[in-house]
């Protein structure tokens, strides 16, 4: 170790740290005693004629947001509006600030009936100590209340997610192919569990249990492919997601659209009724719910690919760096380790593994979970088609870059040695190009497209949507409504006697609480991709225009 950089690096952190410190309480020096809300409420649903009406303030210092004591606020004050009797209210109060506060959250309260419905935009609605420093001591604050329909008629959904449906591709010998959930449609009955101890939302929001749904096990005779998609508008917003807000505090229900510049979000899930994990040891559960998003612009082109899975965001790439037949990209579906029918993470690429970290070393030794994609390979791999591609559109299929193109040293590329690491100012290596006829690869179709409507809109007249109804039909009325688990294992539960570990049934679109785009409203946006115990989900190669099969 060199020393002789110590000292002064000792004393910049110091520094640092000491300006950063006076720098804060300089700020909540300069903040003003007391402030003056005006509170607005605009656009009010005919739904809220009548009910009475308060906004919460709560104050919190949170200088580390995983500490134990973070969510209780050190002061709370709640101020009624009173009935509602129009589509505009206000409402002006003062408020003493108390010392050291790090957030505030205004909330309004009274509008649960309206929830899911209609968003009166982030609520709670969050400020920094700084945004009162700048705003003064007088702040005006509106409510405006947006129908949370989709806007995008369902026309216009339907060709755009049969145009960009999947071409799946699975080991010939894999268990558990996507399937449907509408066979479930009479066994919708919801059930509580307590939420783990080191649930966020104990914290957050209160909240001591949640729902699951459990599914017969039965082997059904004739149990065809669905694919369950939604559209929309890629500017969307969630309540909880401003950079003021505490974790925690997002609310998956309350959401809106906005047009931005045309682009639009088609989202997919991929439906299977078990999980066997990546081994024979762990992560079995009943039900699993995979998917992946295309961005496209508004002439309907695509753009960019994201897919996830356990739980991570596994890709966000170039359309172009992934290989397509008409628009339908080729997506790779893992098997497990040991003989495992795998977890079923969904890949742009084939043949390469994936080894994943179950937890600690203990565990990695005994259970070794790997995620293992098929190739595209005739002998080895089975496909499920989308419904419009013929036989013949399969005779020849290529399968890698197709290019050779030179990369400028700006660009980053992927060396032949390691295809997962990249490199800048290398030629890019042609990934082996091949040429497949995959005709007898042929195993099922996906048999319906089923889009997805909002929530807290099914089968009920509409305000705004373009469509003037919700109507949907009633074997998946209940799926979309749902909030909670899908399957039987709403916890995870570790069998020490039969080594085996049960993991979690999957949370119901759009209600789910970790990162995946299709419950945070992610989007594809830039490059990443996740990387595990070894090996990492990212491009296997770059593409160009030529790399898309028309």
């Amino acid at each position: 170790m060199n020393y002789k950089h110590l000292l002064p690096s000792t004393f910049l952190l110091f520094t640092i740290l000491t300006c950063k410190s006076a720098s804060l309480n300089n700020l909540q020096v300069n903040l003003p005693t007391n402030i003056t809300f005006q509170f607005k409420l605009s656009a009010i649903p005919k739904e809220l004629n009548g009910e009475s009406i308060s906004f919460l303030l709560q104050f919190y210092k949170c200088d580390k947001p995983t500490a134990n004591d973070c969510y209780i606020p050190i002061l709370e004050n709640s101020y009624d509006l009173g009935k509602i009797k129009s589509n505009a209210a206000s409402l002006k109060i003062n408020q003493t600030l108390p010392k050291d506060w790090t957030h505030l959250a205004i909330k309004v309260q009274g509008i649960d009936i309206v929830h899911g419905k209609f968003s009166p935009g982030h609520n709670p609605f969050w400020y920094s100590p700084s945004d009162i420093s700048t705003l003064g001591a007088i702040i005006t604050k509106e409510f405006r209340f947006v129908s949370q329909e989709n806007r995008i008629p369902n026309r216009i959904q339907e060709e755009i997610a049969k145009k960009f449906a999947p071409i799946l591709v699975f080991h010939k010998d894999k268990k558990h192919l996507p399937s449907n959930i509408e066979k479930y449609a009479e066994h919708f009955v919801s059930k509580e569990y307590p939420l783990p101890e080191k649930d966020l939302r104990r914290k957050s929001k209160g909240q001591t249990t949640w729902n699951y749904v459990e599914f017969p096990e039965q082997t059904y005779k004739e149990n065809p492919t669905h694919l369950y998609a939604h559209v929309r508008y890629a500017e969307t917003r969630v309540s909880g997601t401003q950079k003021e807000a505490l974790p925690g505090f997002r609310d998956d229900a309350n959401y809106w659209y906005e047009v931005g510049n045309g682009d639009m979000v088609v989202s997919y899930w991929i439906w299977y009724d078990w999980n066997e994990g990546p081994t024979k040891f762990g992560n079995i559960h009943q039900g699993d719910l995979e998917s992946y998003a295309l961005l496209i612009s508004k002439e309907g082109k695509p753009k960019r690919i994201l897919l996830t899975g356990h739980n991570h965001i596994l890709l966000d790439t170039d359309f172009r760096n992934l290989n397509s037949i008409k628009n339908h990209p080729i997506l790779y579906v893992a098997k497990g380790n040991m003989g495992a029918d795998g977890g079923n993470p969904t890949s742009a690429y084939g043949g390469y593994t994936v080894k994943l970290n179950a937890g600690n070393f203990l565990f990695n030794y005994i259970s070794d979970p790997w995620d293992v994609f098929p190739s595209f390979d005739p002998k080895e791999s089975i496909l499920i088609l989308p419904s419009d591609l013929s036989e013949k559109e399969l005779a020849a299929v290529t399968i890698g870059p197709g290019t050779t193109i030179q990369k400028s040293q700006s660009q980053t590329v992927f060396p032949k040695e390691k295809m997962e690491t990249p490199a800048t100012g290398v030629e890019i290596n042609p990934f082996p190009t091949q040429i497949v006829d995959a005709r007898s690869m042929i195993k099922q179709r996906i048999e319906k497209i089923v889009i997805w409507e909002e929530p807290g809109w099914v089968n009920q007249k509409a305000v705004m949507d373009p469509d003037g109804h919700h109507k949907v039909d009633k074997s998946v009325a209940s799926f979309f409504q749902f909030q909670g688990r899908l399957g039987k294992h709403p916890r995870t539960v570790l069998k020490t006697s039969e080594l085996k570990q049960f993991g979690e049934s999957p949370e119901n679109a759009p209600f789910k609480t970790n990162i995946e785009q299709h419950f945070t409203f992610e989007r594809p946006r830039f490059e990443r991709n996740h990387t595990d115990r070894e090996g990492n989900y990212g491009p296997k190669f770059i593409g160009n225009d030529a790399t898309p099969q028309k």
